[in-house]
């Protein structure tokens, strides 16, 4: 049985790859024939362009050439229709990653220095209504289940979503076989617009059966080996200069070496964007099966974004997070209900291992705590957590798969 996917799947980002790669793998690991729906609206894709240089561009389109099955490019919703039924596509599957987001008007308002500022227009990709949200499933020419699949909201402020906006996405909603989320804001969102007419329950990120799914990962001696790195070392990574000062890091450079660990400096998309004093580095161009590799290998990660804290949890890893997500309002109230790490992390037990850095006056925590606090990470609950994780995961996928017996 074919069954597409659709999702975030080519946008240059190593966890997006990564998650919509796992699911290929347990389609294919049992039984099923998954075929990527590769929707690109152009000004995603040109937005994509703008955040990497044209080599990581490069790695990221041959993972996506090399390991995804695609169909091919879909600009609007009639081609997504035209390829559901060329390829025959029995089973859609519409997750993981963020895909349920609404920009509302409202919500593109804040206070900044200059006064009241309005954020830029969004993109196709998160205004409603739009493939993701299910707008091409009036025109198909059969019925189809179609499942979404622990989805996130990515800090959407649905509360300002009201009266016949409310009342379309709420009929978009049931159009869906079945609903899951990543995340206890986006199950409160789909509560609210459905006026609790849906109450979904939350799955976990496909990255947390990468180690199940994927077979085929590079060993601890490639990984040292390709990128020249000692048995025991320390990852950073984060998106720009002011999350931590060079300062700061030094400081930590000399904890770890007095324990015999070596601080690393790993690249995201955009390359590597902070200050730092450290000799060893991993730059562009990387695969994302490589920064899999690299996390699950280290003795710690410390930085930004949701997905390397997943390896981290999945493979046992000790790290410390600093959370960017939440919404930010009159620059001092910080909302962390929305912050997916946050969720993750509170779920897991790990929320002390995390500091949200949002909001004005928030004060970074020093090199000796960060340290102490990997230093002393509990294994055994980790362990337990991401044996859960699986257990879940592995239970949603068997619920999605079977979809099909539930069409009519």
């Amino acid at each position: 049985m074919k069954i597409g996917i659709l999702t975030y799947h080519s946008v240059y980002n190593f966890g997006a790859n990564l998650q919509v790669y796992s699911t290929v793998g347990y389609l294919k690991n049992n039984g099923f024939d998954p075929i990527v729906i590769n929707w690109m609206p152009a000004d995603l894709e040109a937005r994509s362009n703008r955040i990497v240089s044209p080599i990581q561009a490069d790695a990221h389109n041959k993972f996506v050439k090399n390991y995804l099955p695609c169909t091919e490019i879909c600009r609007t919703d009639s081609d997504i229709i035209k390829v559901i039924e060329n390829e025959d596509i029995q089973v859609i599957i519409n997750g993981s990653d963020a895909i349920l987001q609404h920009k509302t008007f409202l919500s593109r308002i804040n206070l900044s220095k200059k006064g009241i500022t309005i954020g830029k227009n969004p993109g196709t990709d998160v205004l409603f209504p739009n493939p993701f949200w299910g707008s091409f499933i009036s025109g198909l020419n059969r019925k189809i289940p179609i499942v979404i699949m622990s989805a996130s909201t990515q800090n959407t402020e649905f509360y300002f979503i009201k009266g016949r906006l409310r009342k379309q996405m709420k009929k978009s909603l049931h159009k869906f076989t079945s609903i899951s989320v990543r995340d206890s804001w986006t199950r409160e969102m789909i509560k609210y617009l459905t006026e609790g007419e849906i109450v979904p329950q939350i799955t976990p990120d496909p990255v947390f059966a990468y180690n199940q799914n994927i077979k085929e990962q590079y060993s601890k001696d490639e990984i040292l080996k390709i990128f020249n790195l000692p048995e025991n070392y320390i990852l950073f990574s984060f998106r720009g200069p002011n999350v931590v000062s060079r300062e700061w890091l030094n400081s930590f450079q000399l904890l770890a070496e007095k324990n015999k660990l070596s601080c690393v400096a790993l690249t995201g998309p955009g390359g590597i964007l902070f200050d730092h004093p450290f000799s060893l580095t991993v730059k562009s161009p990387l695969k994302p099966q490589e920064w899999y590799g690299l996390i699950k290998y280290s003795s710690a990660y410390i930085g930004e974004q949701m997905h390397p804290i997943i390896i981290a949890l999945h493979n046992k890893i000790p790290f410390y997070s600093f959370d960017y997500y939440g919404i930010v309002r009159f620059k001092y109230f910080v909302n962390l209900g929305s912050s997916k790490i946050h969720d993750i992390l509170s779920f897991a037990g790990f929320l002390k291992n995390s500091i949200n850095m949002l909001g004005k006056g928030t004060r970074c925590p020093s090199p000796e705590v960060v340290f102490q606090k990997i230093s002393e990470f509990d294994l055994s609950k980790c362990n337990l957590f991401r044996i859960n994780q699986l257990e879940r995961y592995n239970s949603m996928m068997k619920s999605v798969t079977e979809s099909h017996f539930r069409a009519d």
